[in-house]
């Protein structure tokens, strides 16, 4: 059976290496360091949006701004997209249907984790956990889609 969503079993190794030091880079920088300059990297780009003032009126041009939060967000966000859809060595039926299931068991843990944050967790605090529940689905799913796989393979080698 043909998997055309899939990418090939490369873009597993290409996504963690994409993932892991914009997540560091991201986290420990935003987090630890009290911010990197984002203006370490910037350039024009298409503003939207509405200002934070009581009477603010929405916008939209062209302005000049800092983007290393948003190159760090979407360059884990495309690693994380090419770990959880690489072709496994073996991908057979078998392991499309624990892609399916984790894939389900992934949308209503990050369902769940959505509602425990928005109902806890108030300010600055909630801004990092919404930046958090955007990567949670591919972190949810490629551990339990891990999880599982390994079950299967462990159980399938104890039977030979």
């Amino acid at each position: 059976m043909k998997k055309d969503y899939l990418f090939p079993y490369r873009f597993k190794w290409i996504g963690w290496s994409l993932f892991l030091p914009f997540a560091l880079l991201f986290f420990v920088g935003g987090m630890c360091l009290n911010g990197i300059d984002d203006d370490l990297i910037s350039f024009p780009t298409l503003v939207i949006g509405v200002g934070f003032e009581h009477n603010a009126e929405p916008f939209a041009g062209v302005q000049r701004e800092g983007m290393f939060d948003e190159i760090c967000i979407v360059a884990m966000s495309l690693g994380l997209l090419f770990v959880a859809f690489a072709r496994e060595k073996d991908e057979d039926e078998y392991v499309e249907h624990l892609r399916l299931h984790s894939f389900a068991w992934a949308i209503k843990a990050n369902t769940v984790l959505l509602i425990l944050g928005t109902w806890f967790l108030f300010g600055g605090l909630y801004l990092w956990f919404v930046l958090f529940w955007l990567i949670s689905l591919f972190l949810i799913y490629i551990a339990k889609f891990q999880w599982e796989l390994r079950k299967m393979r462990k159980e399938g080698g104890d039977e030979e």
